[in-house]
This record gives structure tokens, C-alpha cells and sequence, in this order.
């Protein structure tokens, strides 16, 4: 499922990586950027590459926000949309507004790309949740549960109880450990809405969400008020707000990624269950937990429905 190995060992770093008809030279492969693990430049280069295949179905046709991290975990990190001038021109990229002027986003549409991102210390891509042909219209809502506590149970309950919810509004939902310390809820949609619309509705779901556990479930904004409590944060859905994709690499002490996972994962699975190290044989031995994904795009048409049906169930 996933692409060879490009090294042959960290002791004997990749100097360069072919990738289709491009040659990427790898600058500072043996660099230390994990100290806790001894992950080097190289391998997350390696493990980026290898990873292309699964990985740009969730990139392609996006804006990319870079959270780089040249000298590893412990140095300086930036968050990067405007694209370096010293970019290569076959790399794909995209002019979008922003307010009081423009800016330009790479587009990560090929293997060769997200190598040279990882060379440039782009440890973790961000993506936005439109694509650059029509960045107004997204096609996909998040829920993003975020834990109070460490207890993986409450966020666990909190991915089952949106499932649940979700598909009672006519919606289609996946789940994805994020590589932190939260789930991501993930919805495919029709390119129909805007972002006002998918946030208003998400809103709306989130709200009746925490209604039916109270005591376990919240929108509160402010971290004061939540207690114990996991946060159903959809500001997500917002123009150029940006999420982790599947498959990226998070700048945390063992290297974990983001991971689709089955539904049926969910009572065993930790969010950051899997690594750079660790993700590949998973990927070589369990099917695409997300196959369908796109073809199970809906409209927001039955979870308006849905929430006006019940909007009296939330006073």
C-alpha cells in the first residue's frame, strides 16, 4: 500500500529522494528532530514519502498551511501561508483573499512536493477544509473533541455519542485520531454551502450534541467553564481555518500522525495511538478505514431538517 523505503537505515542517511521524474536533495538528514526517539530529518522525510500515496487524497486541491519546525521539538516553530519565493515552480500553488489583501498558499498535489516540504522542516501540513477551485464552499465539516482531562474514555464516549447524532441528522460521519489528544469527527459534503452555512449547522449539531450528556459534553468556549468536560470545537469550519489531515506527522515527543481509523477502533484506539515508526504496518495490513469517503459527500439539507425537528429538545 505504501511506496518503498527511500533509506536504508538511519545509521546511513538518504542524501536525495527520487520521486517520479524529481531528484529532492535532503540538506541535514541525520538531524536530530525527536530527541526523546531519535527520529531524524531523514526519516520523517522517508516516512513522508512513503506515506504519499494514502496521504495526498486528503491534500490535493487544498491551500497548505506549513507548521515548520526546522531544528525539531524544542525549537522555534512557524506557521507559514505565503509560499518562500525560493520555491521551486513545479510546485502547485494558489492566490486566495485575506482581509486587506491576498495570499499564497502552496497546494500539495503530488509525492515530490510533500517531500520537499518535509526537506524545508514542514514537520506538520495543515489543510484548509475547501479547495483552492472554490475556496468559499468546503467539503467536509469537523467536529474537533477536545479533552479536559487525560481519561481517553471521555473523549472515546464523546466520538460515539457524535456518531450517533450525526447520522440520526442525515449525515455521514468518519473518525480520526488526531495524533494529539482528541478525535476528529469528519463529515464529507456536497460543495453547496458556504462556510457560514456548514459552521451555523455544526453549531447547531454540536449544541444539541452536548445537551444529551451534559455533564460530559460542551461548547463552552472558554477553557474556565468546561470542567471536566470535553469541548466540541467547530471553529474548524471556518474560512482559511485549517486541520490536521490524515497521515501527518505531529510535533509532540514520540512522532505520532494522524490515523482514519474504523469505527469499530474506537473503544481500543488512543488518538495518538500510532507513529512514524509504527503507522506503516498498519497501513500494509488494514484496509482504508475512509474508502467511499468522497462518495459519501450529503448536503446540510437533512440536518437542517434535523434540527429544526428538534430544536425545542436544546431549550
Amino acid at each position: 500500500m505504501v511506496a518503498p523505503s527511500s533509506s536504508k537505515s538511519t545509521a546511513n542517511p538518504l542524501r536525495s529522494v527520487r520521486v517520479g521524474r524529481r531528484t529532492i536533495r535532503i540538506t541535514h538528514p541525520d538531524k536530530i528532530l525527536f530527541p526523546e526517539t531519535g527520529i531524524t530529518k531523514g526519516e520523517i522525510v522517508d516516512y513522508y514519502h512513503r506515506v504519499a500515496p494514502v496521504m495526498l487524497p486528503h491534500l490535493r486541491g487544498r491551500p497548505v498551511m506549513l507548521q515548520r519546525l526546522p531544528e525539531g521539538l524544542g525549537g522555534p516553530v512557524f506557521y507559514q501561508k505565503q509560499i518562500s519565493s525560493y520555491f521551486p515552480d513545479w510546485i502547485h500553488r494558489t492566490t486566495v483573499t485575506k482581509q486587506g489583501g491576498t495570499v499564497t498558499h502552496v497546494v500539495c498535489d503530488d509525492a515530490a512536493t510533500l517531500v520537499y516540504l518535509a526537506n524545508q522542516g514542514c514537520l506538520t501540513p495543515h489543510v484548509w477544509l475547501s479547495r483552492a477551485d472554490d475556496p468559499d464552499r468546503p467539503d467536509r465539516m469537523i467536529i474537533d473533541l477536545d479533552p479536559s482531562t487525560d481519561d481517553v474514555a471521555d473523549v472515546r464516549f464523546a466520538a460515539g455519542a457524535a456518531r450517533e447524532l450525526l447520522t440520526e441528522a442525515g449525515l455521514q460521519p468518519y473518525l480520526m485520531a488526531t495524533g494529539s489528544r482528541g478525535f476528529h469527527v469528519v463529515v464529507p459534503l456536497r460543495r453547496a454551502a458556504a462556510f457560514d452555512e456548514v459552521r451555523a449547522v455544526a453549531r447547531g449539531l454540536a449544541d444539541a450534541l452536548a445537551a444529551r450528556a451534559p455533564d460530559r459534553l460542551t461548547t463552552a468556549g472558554r477553557k474556565a467553564d468546561r470542567g471536566d468536560r470535553v469541548y466540541l470545537d467547530v471553529l474548524r469550519n471556518a474560512y482559511a481555518a485549517t486541520a490536521v489531515p490524515a497521515y501527518a506527522v505531529r510535533p509532540r515527543s514520540a512522532a505520532p500522525v494522524a490515523v482514519p481509523l474504523d469505527w469499530d477502533e474506537l473503544e481500543s484506539a488512543n488518538p495518538d495511538g500510532w507513529t512514524v515508526r509504527t503507522v506503516l504496518d498498519r497501513l500494509d495490513r488494514t484496509p482504508d478505514p475512509w474508502r467511499g469517503f468522497t462518495r459519501r459527500a450529503r448536503s446540510l439539507e437533512a440536518a437542517r431538517r434535523w434540527l429544526r425537528r428538534n430544536e425545542g429538545s436544546r431549550s
